[in-house]
């Protein structure tokens, strides 16, 4: 999968339209290769839909055709989720002297850069000609959306972040804990035995109703993951923010296809640049692995409303 940042139009030429939320996501299929492409039409209104359509890309595509805040917030966004893999599209005369002094020290500074908009057509052949990023270990499914369908029952739609899922397969839902059986499972409308990382799948799943595994929820297997209602964590803030991170602030956690509300607690505060250690209480539990990045947001924010990323704490 990969992720198209603010151009709707090139997303929309490099596959068909398939879901749409508050981000679109594009499908692309020829032969036994296939692509999808994800795209957070919502943003920049709301933030959460440029965090999942980056979490759910390997790569990024981002248009600059003007220089703002919201160019500034992608960049940010980019680099506190660990992007390393990317290309800038400059349009409408935006000249790589303009945009380079933005991307020093960012994981965007490495990305290729290129001056008008790419042929879509070769485009679409290149990124067909990608090998998928294999990541190994316990079942790993994030949800994005689920719904009923007559004579199935329950249809999820997410991303095999981790492993692979496998028809008849035994799971949990997390944070809950509900039990499920996958029945079926579909990558691209087409029926497969299973699904390895980085697929995006539609599951038909048992003995679990859609609002028991909304956006958010993780399939994974019993005692692959680790959830929690309160975490230490180790904050690296970014050096684009300008607000202070301080006791009793009320902040947002991303991770994977969450987007948590919740509460910090600190001694002393924290600034641009700076690293050091917060206790945080959500509201809703958090499905983590240890060694996850987590993202701090904070909506009221000055400037960007990417905080920094953390890690937690056993």
């Amino acid at each position: 999968m990969i992720c198209v940042l603010n151009s709707e139009d090139l997303a929309s030429k490099l596959g068909k339209k398939g879901s749409e939320t508050d981000m679109t996501l594009y499908n692309l299929k020829k032969d036994d290769k296939s692509l999808t492409v994800a795209s957070p039409t919502k943003y920049p209104d709301k933030l959460p839909p440029l965090l999942y359509s980056l979490y759910l890309g390997e790569e990024v595509f981002m248009v600059i055709d003007k220089l703002d805040k919201t160019i500034g917030e992608m960049i940010v966004a980019c680099e506190v989720m660990g992007k390393k893999k990317g290309m800038i599209i400059l349009d409408n005369y935006i000249s790589a002297d303009q945009i380079q002094p933005l991307l020093k020290d960012t994981a965007a500074e490495s990305w290729e850069m290129v001056e008008g908009m790419p042929d879509p057509n070769v485009m679409r052949e290149g990124l067909l000609e990608r090998e998928p990023v294999v990541r190994e270990g316990v079942t790993r499914v994030s949800i994005d959306q689920s719904f009923p369908v007559k004579g199935l029952g329950t249809v999820s739609l997410g991303l095999v972040d981790q492993g692979i899922v496998s028809k008849h397969q035994n799971l949990i839902v997390l944070p809950d804990g509900k039990k499920t059986i996958v029945r079926s499972i579909q990558v691209h409308d087409n029926d497969v035995p299973e699904a390895g990382s980085g697929s995006r799948v539609g599951l038909v799943l048992k003995n679990v109703e859609p609002h028991e595994v909304n956006r958010g929820s993780v399939l994974t297997e019993e005692g692959g993951l680790k959830v929690a209602s309160e975490l230490e964590l180790e904050v690296s803030v970014n050096k684009f923010w300008r607000d202070t991170l301080r006791d009793g602030v009320a902040i947002h956690l991303s991770s994977g296809m969450q987007f948590l509300a919740c509460s910090i607690s600190m001694d002393g505060e924290l600034k641009a640049g700076d690293v050091g250690k917060v206790k945080v209480k959500l509201d809703t539990p958090m499905v983590f692995d240890p060694s996850d990045r987590i993202v701090l947001n904070w909506l009221e924010s000055t400037g960007p409303r990417v905080i920094g990323s953390a890690t937690v704490i056993e």
